[in-house]
């Protein structure tokens, strides 16, 4: 609007035009808040997200240097592997006969359920026209066997990883036993000696 149409008009109307203009930069004050408000807040964000990155770094610092940590293990486990071969042996023979007694476990665990349940079959069998009280005994004894069989159950899949990673191990001795008589025909031994150290491995 030019001066002269601002002439022109009425108090009222450039009362109007004033209170409108006031509103109109209010509005425009508190749109721009909010912008900053936004902007801070995004700020804070990256901050907070920066922060994180470095948490990150660190903890990829820690891992590389345990990973360093690890390879360097290896490498020693790998130049000892003759002494260690005796000692796994031994402690497959440990494995074996630990897993030999749970089954036998096992086995009399799955005896005693089969006779707990013969004697629910029975208990049923009497209480069928018996009290209420007694049919939630009969209930709290179904929900016991529930109970042990699932232990069984947790027990069976625990045997099941024990026997997987005994074979995990049998087949790391056998590479190392591969390995340790690859490098001792190769290092020039005489035969006899050599036969000798078959017959060992």
């Amino acid at each position: 609007m030019t001066e002269k149409e601002l002439r022109k008009l009425h108090r009222q109307d450039l009362l109007e035009l004033l209170v409108e203009q006031s509103r109109e930069a209010s509005r425009l004050n508190t749109a721009l808040n909010e912008k900053e408000q936004e902007c801070r807040e995004t700020t804070e964000g990256n901050e907070r997200l920066k922060a994180k990155l470095d948490e990150k770094d660190v903890q990829l610092e820690k891992l590389k240097s345990r990973l360093d940590e690890k390879d360097a293990e290896q490498a020693q486990q790998a130049a000892a592997g003759e002494e260690q071969l005796e000692g796994l042996k031994a402690k497959l023979d440990e494995k074996d006969a630990l897993i030999e007694k749970l089954k036998g476990r096992l086995d009399e665990k799955d005896a005693l359920l089969e006779k707990l349940k013969g004697r629910l079959d029975e208990k049923d069998a009497a209480l069928s026209g018996q009290s209420t009280d007694r049919e939630a005994g009969l209930k709290r004894l179904k929900d016991r066997l529930d109970e042990k069989d699932a232990l069984i159950g947790k027990l069976r899949e625990q045997l099941e990883r024990r026997e997987m990673k005994i074979e995990k191990l049998e087949a790391e001795t056998e590479r190392l036993r591969q390995n340790k008589w690859k490098e001792m025909k190769e290092s020039g031994l005489p035969a006899e000696l050599l036969n000798r150290l078959k017959a060992l491995l």
